[in-house]
């Protein structure tokens, strides 16, 4: 059993991510915005962060987090995926995606578009944690 922090604050999508992960064995904790994530994910002890680009009071947090995450000795080497739907929203000229990660603007370990059926996400979560 493998532990998955989630930081969206979309409570359905949470509350969607957490019964399919679940379902799979596995742990669940989240928080739906940005306060103390670096603590909150050290003491949970996850070995996986799913985290959201957008939040509303600020539309690049999702950004701001996995930096600090990666920038931080106690978070540094969890993976992340970054899920999220600015491509198809259009908050950013441009669109974001794998190709455009990297260890200081975007320094997660995957970038997935949302929506995410049940069975991509296991499979994302899958190639994460091996």
């Amino acid at each position: 059993m493998s532990k998955i922090y989630i930081i969206d604050d979309d409570r359905d999508i949470v509350d969607a991510m957490t019964m399919v992960l679940e379902s799979e064995n596995h742990e669940i904790a989240f928080q739906n915005d940005e306060d103390d994530v670096v603590g909150n994910v050290s003491d949970f002890g996850a070995d996986l962060i799913i985290l959201d680009v957008i939040f509303p009071e600020n539309d690049g947090a999702g950004f701001e987090i996995a930096r600090k995450l990666k920038h931080d000795e106690k978070t540094k080497n969890i993976p992340i995926a970054m899920l999220s739907a600015v491509n198809e929203k259009g908050q950013y000229s441009g669109s974001f995606s794998n190709a455009d990660k990297d260890d200081v603007y975007l320094p997660v370990d995957e970038f997935v578009e949302k929506p995410l059926v049940p069975a991509e996400l296991v499979k994302l979560v899958n190639k994460l944690l091996s």
